[in-house]
């Protein structure tokens, strides 16, 4: 066998190895990964929602204390501060610290 034969038949191996792994992985399917994209970007989107909405009910806490030297008894005490509509049914408050945050589960 000629070096040139030993050559070639060692290049053909290398590329062997190199191409066998990538037939083993799936093909992608984009279908699949443009609807991924849409639910991440979704999430993300109602993620940053809620945290606008905590922000806003955050500051419409404040904005009573300062009216009224204390807390609200309950969040139908701020709903009239706060501009738009915010499902307040989705936060625990604690009416004793002034502190609000997403119930667990939503």
């Amino acid at each position: 066998m000629s070096r040139t034969e030993t050559l070639l038949i060692l290049t053909c191996c290398s590329l062997l190895m190199f191409v066998m792994p990538a037939c083993k992985e799936k093909p992608k399917n984009p279908v699949s990964e443009y609807g991924d994209s849409l639910i991440k970007s979704y999430k993300g989107a109602q993620n940053a929602a809620e945290q606008a909405n905590l922000d806003t009910i955050h500051k419409a806490i404040s904005a009573y204390r300062a009216a009224n030297e204390g807390n609200p008894k309950s969040l139908q005490d701020i709903e009239s501060l706060i501009s738009g509509s915010i499902d307040l049914t989705k936060y625990d408050y604690d009416p004793a610290t002034g502190t609000v945050a997403p119930k667990k589960g939503n």
